[in-house]
């Protein structure tokens, strides 16, 4: 009996392994072995940009020079290093010069203007440093669910036809944050190419800079087509409603509050589905099926209603205003 358990757990093992030969099943780098025969590498951890403004203590009548690699950080935690030189003429007290986060990664995105105000490395002269926008264009190492699709839709690739798989394929390699991608031709010869990041985010400039570079070569698009790459456009809703929860469930009325209007709860799942695809309806009953998953037991809502919107829109929540109606 001792030698069954052994048996089990050999040809779980086995079985484990023989499904990591399929793109479904695949994790780590096996996933990365099946990329390579579909000449699709992960991408990398991309790292963040920002626009840093120095200041200096007063006029000076020679050039202030800052080096390239000058750090300054928001926190202590994370740097921003300069990637040139940047001169300062005398006669004038500041200038501008882009920043580079010193590794790839999210969590250096969003730092909004005033946020990144340390010198790290004292420059004489220099007074004080704030980025004057946003920190944008940083991305993890593509996870596995992000890779495996587009592993799926690297076949698409191969036409030179002008596919909507095929921009669809090209766009998605310029930023492992790039979720969806909506494709459509407004007009003859014109290609509108419209990509969405994850959790609803809106691309800055740099990411659409990036798609525009790669599905406007002359490798990868047919020569007639004009290729425009653009923001998607949003949709505002607004969430208001009123939840109740049965009687027979008081001793977890916390629990199920709290798991309907709490980080992470109901309302927040809504939202982010909601805004993580282009052209998705807004759809109050996937609201309400969220909430009665949740534990509410009726629910009144007075909006948001059904709309259906454009490929290249995104629905985003505006005002959310969540009435809690007590036992029923």
């Amino acid at each position: 009996m001792q030698i069954l358990p052994l048996i089990v757990g050999l040809k779980n093992d086995i079985n484990e392994s023989a499904k990591q030969n399929l793109l479904r099943y695949a994790t780590g780098d096996k996933l990365d072995v099946i990329g390579e025969f579909y000449n699709t590498a992960r991408l990398q951890a991309q790292k963040a940009r920002v626009t840093l403004r120095f200041t200096l203590s007063a006029i000076q009548p020679t050039n202030i020079t800052i080096p390239a690699g000058t750090r300054a950080t928001p926190d202590g935690q994370l740097y921003f290093a300069t990637i040139q030189e940047l001169t300062i003429p005398a006669g004038q007290t500041q200038g501008d010069v882009i920043a580079e986060a010193t590794e790839g990664g999210e969590k250096y995105n969003g730092f909004a203007p005033g946020q990144i105000k340390t010198i790290v490395d004292p420059v004489p002269y220099v007074a004080s440093v704030a980025n004057i926008d946003t920190s944008s264009g940083g991305s993890d190492t593509e996870d596995d669910d992000h890779y495996r699709d587009r592993i799926r839709q690297a076949p698409e690739s191969y036409s030179t036809a002008g596919p909507e798989g095929a921009y669809i394929y090209w766009a998605k390699t310029a930023d492992a944050n790039i979720i969806d991608v909506s494709v459509s031709s407004p007009s003859a010869g014109t290609v509108k190419v419209v990509p969405l990041l994850k959790d609803g985010e809106i691309p800055s400039q740099a990411i659409l800079d990036k798609v525009t570079a790669i599905v406007s070569s002359k490798d990868k698009r047919p020569l007639t087509d004009n290729v425009q790459v653009a923001a998607p456009t949003t949709v505002s809703y607004d969430i208001t409603l009123t939840y109740y929860i049965a009687l027979e469930r008081q001793t977890e009325e916390t629990i199920i509050r709290n798991a309907i209007e709490g980080t992470g709860g109901a309302i927040d799942q809504y939202k982010l589905w909601q805004a993580g695809k282009l052209g998705r309806a807004i759809n109050p009953d996937y609201l309400r099926q969220l909430m009665l998953n949740a534990g509410a037991f009726r629910i009144d809502i007075t909006s948001p209603v059904y709309t259906e919107i454009n490929l290249d829109q995104v629905a985003k929540a505006g005002t959310v205003t969540i009435a809690y109606g007590g036992l029923i």
